[in-house]
């Protein structure tokens, strides 16, 4: 991808301390920045209409701001120009990484993940008037699958109950049923248990993961949220194209085999592989891709899959490979990710980029 070209991204963001109720909102047409390089020059378009620091005295401790991590350095002081601010945000996920423990538990990442998805404060108590509505009509089908959300990760289940879990489907189920006024369409589909696994995992509350996982679904993804999934399919179709051209050979092989995208990667494209153990490491590529754009959980996979290249060419049968990939290792797969963007036709990867909207 040429070096000019921006990841476009609209973005309605909140530049605050916490969750002040002073707001700082890049306007609608604004552009992604570009991750074709690890410049810190990587280019940014922004219009924000007011200036405001990323902290204040009010900002809560749990920031760490004397901590020398640069990330904390950077939330610790008051921007000249929050475009810039922005930008320099998103280079640091990428080269110095969200500091966090050995669990992937951080003060930082759930507000850093709430500034760069713009998401608006939710009080607990406009969170509590969905819970009080009671059972959706997709009740039942979300009761089918929180059992069984990352059922073999124990940090998951520590940390998230099923009950929660439960709820804060449920509520996203009744809130868009509220904003599109339509109770005949099935506002849940498979693969959202897994997404509101990391924003559970992540988040200081029930409705906080809420309004993230919320933000999250309409703004990146409107496509996979369909019924008929019409956005996961597309992207399995892009896996296989994108395979294709950084990987002639590995992808005639397995094509020879007859193996697809849409046999091996569905779970990895649908839960913008969040599927994928450890959790940990999940977050760490979610930081990368709400920094850049979730679209980019395409060439995720692909990267994944060529990690595996030496063992799937010497398999009969590399289904049984591709039925459960390697643990996930998110800095190898971002650092691969980067290699590979440049090796894409602009028209490909404009591609990516809309898949997940049309």
């Amino acid at each position: 991808m040429p070096s000019s070209s921006p990841l476009p991204r609209n973005r309605s963001s909140q530049i605050s301390s916490g969750y002040s109720s002073t707001k700082s909102r890049e306007s609608h047409g604004s552009s992604r920045p570009g991750v074709d390089s690890l410049s810190a020059q990587t280019s940014v378009s922004s219009r924000t209409t007011i200036t405001t620091p990323l902290t204040n005295p009010g900002t809560p401790s749990r920031l760490h701001h004397g901590s020398n991590h640069p990330i904390a350095l950077l939330l610790g002081r008051e921007p000249a120009n929050i475009s810039q601010a922005l930008k320099e945000l998103r280079y640091l996920i990428l080269t110095e990484g969200i500091p966090a423990d050995t669990d992937g538990m951080s003060a930082f990442r759930i507000y850093i993940w709430s500034i760069l998805l713009g998401v608006e404060p939710l009080s607990a108590s406009q969170y509590l008037r969905l819970v009080h509505k009671g059972p959706s009509q997709s009740y039942s089908k979300i009761r089918d699958d929180t059992f069984r959300t990352l059922a073999t990760d124990p940090l998951f289940h520590r940390k998230v109950s099923e009950a929660s879990l439960t709820r804060l489907l449920n509520c996203y189920v009744l809130s868009r049923e509220s904003a599109t006024r339509n109770r005949d369409t099935s506002h849940y589909v498979q693969g959202m248990n897994v997404i509101a696994a990391p924003f559970m995992y992540a988040a200081r509350s029930e409705h906080e993961a809420f309004a993230l996982f919320q933000a999250f679904l309409v703004q990146e993804c409107p496509a996979y949220t369909r019924p008929t999934l019409d956005g996961v399919h597309r992207g399995l179709k892009l896996v296989d194209s994108v395979l294709e051209a950084v990987d002639e050979e590995l992808f005639s092989y397995l094509e020879g085999k007859g193996l697809l995208a849409k046999l091996y990667a569905f779970p990895s494209v649908m839960t913008f592989s969040a599927c994928t153990p450890p959790l940990p490491e999940v977050c760490v590529l979610w930081d990368f891709l709400i920094a850049y754009g979730p679209y980019l959980n395409i060439i995720c996979v692909v990267a994944q899959v060529l990690m595996m290249k030496d063992e799937l060419m010497e398999m009969q049968s590399p289904m049984k490979h591709l039925r459960q990939f390697p643990p996930l290792k998110a800095r190898e797969v971002i650092n691969s990710v980067m290699k590979l963007i440049p090796q894409l036709s602009e028209s490909l990867f404009q591609e990516i980029v809309d898949h997940a909207k049309l």
